[in-house]
């Protein structure tokens, strides 16, 4: 075989590759829940350092746990995904209006850093 026929033969696997592994709406939703949730820790375990007594860890386990079930609810709201065959992008809808968060491409999501600002605002 020629080495033309080598890199046809291996673009078309690439091609295939990709398209069987595009991440669906779900995986999308899944990794923005996933940082949301992280930064909520991030940010509760700030607040919680001086906490000692049994009834503020009470209270601060029960609005985490409210806290997640809020931002599950939004997420599955406000997030979608454009498929694309090869890559899938992840978009946030916010008062009618849609922004590219990021993308998926063989099975993985990729989110923008712009996400970690917003949530830091």
């Amino acid at each position: 075989m020629k080495t033309k026929n080598y890199v046809i033969i291996g673009f078309c696997l690439f091609v295939l590759i990709t398209a069987l592994t595009n991440p669906g709406t779900e995986k999308h939703k899944e990794e923005v829940k996933l940082k949301m949730n992280a930064f909520l820790e991030k940010e509760m375990n700030k607040e919680n350092t001086d906490q000692n007594d049994k009834w503020s860890k009470a209270g601060a386990v029960m609005g985490n746990t409210l806290a997640k079930s809020m931002i599950n609810m939004m997420v599955d709201n406000i997030v979608s995904s454009s498929n694309y065959i090869l890559f899938s992008t992840t978009n946030a809808t916010i008062d009618g209006e849609t922004k590219t968060i990021g993308f998926g491409l063989l099975g993985n999501v990729f989110l923008s850093n712009k996400i970690d600002e917003s949530l830091k605002q």
